[in-house]
């Protein structure tokens, strides 16, 4: 795919990534960014006009009514990101109860939860050109951010190696992930060995590259993973306070991780630029002064 500017990818990429919000949430959301922009600087303003006015258009085009429209790729990546985080939390911490083991309920949404994960992942990286994936749209924009001093000395060669060479990361033979996805849930054909941390290599690779079209595209996403208190909220019969507390502190570290891998150039971990994919809004009071 080719582009008259670079403007054009952006936009481009931007229609790709940008999660597109339900029916039913989408005129809080509208309310949200009003809010935001009657308290942002002046140096944000103009973002969040521009945001109430494309949420506007949208909520009154025709694709926006009739459902004609993918799911966004940023909702794509922060889904599986949250499948993983709770998945590693559970893991590390040894709890009184297994739910997944005495009830039937959990068991069921920890197989869900297992479709979910591999699901998500051959969606990112599917070679189907109808696909809405991050590997189509990273082919159309990489070369624009090699230029844009968001990435390492050769980090792009390299990424588009591990995407398309011949011996490209998410194929059967070098991905446990991708081999478990098409051999368990794509087909029902065998049933590969597969340890959750051997899903960390394909997540670390698919976060550099989100991170990268996101931060050269548009500003970072404000806190966009779940609140701390929606996370677990529900299991407070099975688990106690204390280890709901721990669960949340290993959901934590995992998601550190990930934010380390967005920021850090995948061959050599350095971070190139300050900036990052995702970020938080707050509001601070206005400080008193003494005229005295």
């Amino acid at each position: 795919m080719e582009f008259s500017t670079e403007t054009e990818a952006k936009q481009y990429a931007l229609g790709m990534i940008t999660k597109y919000i339900p029916p039913k949430n989408i005129h809080k959301h509208l309310e949200e960014c009003k809010s935001y922009l009657n308290s942002a600087s002046e140096d944000n303003k103009d973002y969040w006009k521009k945001e109430v006015k494309n949420l506007e258009e949208w909520i009154n085009s025709d694709e926006f009514k009739n459902r004609e429209y993918p799911r966004g790729i940023d909702e794509l990546v922060l889904e599986l990101i949250e499948w993983k985080s709770t998945i590693f939390a559970l893991q590390n911490i040894d709890t009184e109860n297994d739910p997944f083991k005495q009830h039937a309920f959990y068991a069921q949404w920890l197989v869900g939860g297992n479709y979910a994960i591999f699901c998500l992942l051959g969606k990112l990286v599917s070679k189907d050109p109808r696909d809405n994936s991050l590997r189509k749209l990273w082919s159309a924009v990489s070369k624009y951010i090699s230029k844009s001093g968001l990435c390492g000395d050769g980090e792009v060669d390299y990424i588009n190696e591990r995407m398309h060479g011949p011996q490209g990361q998410f194929t059967n033979s070098n991905s446990p992930a991708i081999l478990y996805r098409n051999k368990v849930i794509a087909h029902n054909e065998s049933s590969p060995r597969i340890e959750w941390s051997d899903l960390d290599k394909d997540v670390e690779l698919i976060s550099r590259m989100w991170a990268l079209v996101g931060m050269w595209s548009s500003v970072c996403l404000i806190s966009p993973f779940r609140k701390p208190d929606q996370v677990f909220s529900g299991t407070e019969s099975v688990f106690s306070s204390e280890e709901i507390e721990l669960l949340l502190e290993q959901r934590e570290i995992y998601l550190d991780k990930v934010k380390a891998w967005c920021t850090q150039c995948i061959l050599t971990g350095e971070r190139i630029s300050k900036r990052s994919p995702v970020g938080s809004f707050s509001v601070h009071p206005p400080v008193a002064r003494n005229n005295a």
